[in-house]
């Protein structure tokens, strides 16, 4: 047998002991702490996974709930395939209904060239001492302070750089049989807006005086010009390729010119309202599913009042009547969501579809709206997520229950420390005194062996 520092004087194992009369007071009760630990763990995970999953389905029910949602329209392009000649865009306001487009003409700015004998160099002087020279197109004007001894090219460039925040820009053509082309463009559409130059207030040489300024012109096919589209036999004009009053919700624009005309149908957004009640079935099936999980038989959250109100709170909502007067619906139940023996949802999409043709308006009303479904789940789920909700009261009330357990943990260790401290000192004593005994005795069977 070891005989460890205690008990070396009197050759007894106290370590052991001492170590036994410990673990016989302190392992069970430490025990005790460390399940009931466990025990709360386990509960906070659990609850942590339940406020997640109605976290999740609040998410899908305030989706549903937004109005936008079922307001939406889609404008759909007949043969959109390949280059469409025009794009269109519905907002909530357009009518569903369907049409008839074609882009006739395409907006575009306006041009000017100089006459075919006006330069034969970019280094040519435009004037020598300078001055001012404006260019007009529509509601835009570009006034230009041009330096003495300005060449043709410096023109150019001074009218890119200042011009750019204006649409207008000017280049250069050399044709190579000795004529230099100046051209001016403007991106400035529709008719009556066709680039205009003023240089009276320049003070021009006489080369450029011979041609250049008053030989500037707008060249066939130059001029700017009006976008045209059709609508329904309606000619409709634009200063732009864009058409945003032409049919009222829709904004049209007009890419390229349409050999023929074609049907664009605007409808509602159902695609959009479809993926969203697939969510919202599928995000409550996840909470249903969470819901037995944790509650089972033997689970942590078995038996536990809140997931039982809030599963009876559930059921009932999905099972109200929802329907305004004159709806030839009574509940979601009538337009695609089915309630499944197993208390889970399911979804079926042609029958969503075919309420959806009979009235999208009363389908909508369910869902959305003061009185529909979500507004009711929407404020039912607000009791029980968020950092506010009763999911994350209980989850705060285990916290402090680990908090506390923790801490009287803590001091039962403290004081099992301070009993074992206690016996370590009593034992040394003895130890002390059974070696001061066998000490003497020792000593006495010496003295005897000497008679």
């Amino acid at each position: 047998m070891a005989i460890g520092s205690l008990g070396a004087g009197s050759g007894l194992d106290l370590e052991s002991l001492v170590s036994d009369m410990v673990s016989a007071r302190r392992d069970t009760k430490v025990k005790l702490y460390q399940d009931k630990l466990a025990g709360y763990e386990a509960e906070l995970s659990a609850l942590g996974s339940v406020g997640s999953a109605i976290d999740n389905f609040k998410t899908f029910v305030s989706t549903l709930n937004n109005a936008d949602l079922f307001s939406g329209r889609n404008a759909t392009i007949e043969d959109a395939d390949g280059k469409p000649s025009f794009s269109v865009v519905a907002d909530k306001t357009a009518s569903t209904d369907k049409y008839s487009i074609q882009v006739d003409q395409l907006a575009k700015g306006s041009r000017l060239v100089s006459d075919i004998t006006s330069f034969t160099s970019r280094d040519e002087k435009v004037t020598s001492s300078g001055g001012e020279l404006k260019l007009t197109a529509g509601d835009q004007k570009l006034v230009l302070d041009v330096k003495p001894d300005t060449t043709l090219s410096q023109l150019r460039e001074q009218i890119n750089a200042e011009g750019k925040d204006f649409g207008v820009s000017a280049n250069l053509v050399d044709d190579g049989d000795g004529h230099m082309f100046f051209t001016i463009t403007s991106t400035k559409t529709g008719a009556g807006n066709t680039l205009k130059i003023d240089s009276s207030n320049l003070t021009l040489d006489s080369v450029g005086l011979g041609g250049f300024f008053p030989g500037l012109s707008v060249p066939a096919g130059g001029e700017a010009q009006d976008a045209m589209i059709t609508v329904d036999g309606i000619k409709v004009r634009s200063e732009t390729n864009d058409f945003d009053s032409a049919i009222a919700g829709l904004e049209i624009k007009a890419l390229d010119v349409s050999p023929e005309p074609k049907k664009v149908e605007v409808s509602y957004n159902k695609e959009e309202v479809e993926n969203t009640i697939q969510g919202f079935v599928s995000s409550y099936n996840e909470l249903i599913s969470v819901f037995k999980q944790n509650t089972a038989k033997g689970a942590v959250l078995n038996g536990n009042s809140m997931i039982r109100n809030l599963s009876s709170s559930l059921a009932t909502n999905l099972m109200s009547n929802y329907a305004e007067p004159g709806s030839p619906f009574t509940s979601i139940f009538d337009v695609g969501v089915e309630f499944q023996d197993n208390g889970t949802l399911a979804y079926d999409s042609d029958k969503f579809n075919r309420a959806a043709e009979t009235n999208f308006d009363a389908v909508a009303s369910l869902f959305t709206g003061k009185n529909g479904l979500a507004t009711s789940l929407d404020s039912l789920l607000e009791s029980y997520a968020g950092p506010r909700g009763m999911n994350n009261t209980l989850k705060d009330s285990v916290t402090k229950s680990i908090g506390s357990t923790e801490e009287s943990l803590s001091d039962y260790e403290d004081r099992m420390a301070k009993y074992e401290a206690s016996l370590r000192s009593k034992f040394t004593n003895l130890d002390t005194q059974l070696a001061n005994m066998n000490a003497q005795g020792d000593y006495l069977n010496s003295m005897l062996n000497q008679l």
